[in-house]
């Protein structure tokens, strides 16, 4: 379980770095840049990758690298590591230095000198984190069979529900536990691949859930080894408790007639933002599934809830083969044309009995 503890330690820390950086609004607007037009997400009319991203991607780079040298050159995602300032007018390479002090100073490069934002945010890269002390559930002792970390990749999408994060706010709960916009559906979601594509390991943290409010802690994880020995699987998440709650979350977007469809069936329909957060509430329940009919989440959207779902006894498949009663399930190595993309839409599910009433449909 020293993978697991290493990655849910590396999602707190982005979490601080998260919050960190949203706090101070003149920090955070400087920071932000605006995604190329090839970058952009089409689903948004800006879409924006700020430093935050970058730096918690090559953070939990160097992180795992310490510890895990084996996997340090297969952790893969959403941004890469170049971030153009436009007062310097040049662009430059973020990287998480051997100390402190070097970090400091290339980060004091990309902010224009300001050596006080840089030392604040060094000092979070380079914090000691203790498991004990994030808001998760105990994670087990000792080594689950069927995890061989040489044969292993990752995923991480740094901040998940970007604009949410740059647009900021704290939306009251509008159904239950259930919330459709702002701050608490950014997520930070990190998962882990074997060789055949399938997840065994992934963390979901949520920087902006306060502690007391819904399940009391904001780190979920889940770890699912072995997908034929169902009895090895753990999760930070109960399955006893799970009772279908008849919720199908979708997004803003989502075509009509699958709305109509879920309505038919007695569905009642949830609409949120962020892949993440969406994913997330199958996870703990809010919802018993979550479709999507269009590509547009990625790899390092789904792998880390994907491994959490499975851990849970579901799971999420491809949706275009599903409404043909098929049942293909993500797989989170490259396609051969190198596409990162869930090009045929995804259904997320808690248990085999909704997506057995969902490809009923």
């Amino acid at each position: 379980m020293d993978l697991l503890k290493t990655l849910i330690i590396a999602s707190e820390k982005a979490a601080n770095i998260a919050r960190l950086l949203r706090k101070n609004d003149k920090l955070f607007e400087k920071l932000v840049e605006q995604k190329s037009s090839a970058e952009a997400n089409p689903r948004f009319q800006e879409d924006f990758k700020t430093l935050a991203d970058v730096l918690i991607q090559e953070m939990v780079k160097h992180d795992v690298g310490l510890k895990f040298p084996e996997i340090h050159d297969r952790v893969y995602g959403e941004e890469n590591n170049h971030f153009f300032s436009v007062e310097l007018g040049k662009e430059i390479v973020v990287k998480v230095k051997g100390s402190k002090e070097e970090t400091s100073d290339l980060l004091a490069e990309l902010m224009n000198n300001d050596r006080e934002a840089a030392n604040l945010l060094a000092d979070e890269v380079h914090r000691e984190v203790k498991l004990e002390d994030i808001n998760t559930k105990h994670v087990p002792h000792g080594v689950i069979g069927g995890i061989d970390v040489e044969h292993l990749s990752i995923w991480i999408d740094p901040i998940d529900g970007t604009n949410e994060y740059v647009k900021g706010g704290y939306e009251q709960n509008t159904t239950g536990k259930f919330y459709s916009k702002g701050l608490k559906c950014v997520t930070v979601l990190i998962g882990v691949f074997n060789t055949q594509g399938r997840p065994v390991m992934g963390v979901i943290n949520q920087p902006f859930l306060e502690a007391e409010v819904d399940l009391g802690f904001q780190c979920h994880w889940g770890v699912c080894p072995n997908t034929s020995n169902k009895s090895s699987w753990v999760s930070s998440c109960d399955v006893e408790d799970w009772k279908e709650t008849n919720n199908v979350c979708l997004g803003e977007n989502e075509n009509e007639a699958i709305r109509q469809s879920l309505k038919n069936d007695g569905y009642n329909l949830v609409i949120s933002r962020g892949a993440g957060y969406k994913l997330l509430t199958v996870v703990l329940g809010i919802a018993d599934a979550y479709v999507l009919s269009k590509g547009t989440t990625f790899l390092w959207d789904t792998c880390g809830p994907h491994a959490i779902l499975s851990a849970l006894g579901g799971g999420i498949v491809e949706w275009a083969a599903a409404a043909h009663g098929q049942n293909n399930s993500i797989l989170y190595n490259c396609s051969n044309d190198g596409s990162k993309c869930n090009e045929k839409g995804i259904i997320a599910y808690r248990n085999e009995r909704v997506l057995e009433r969902l490809l009923r449909l």
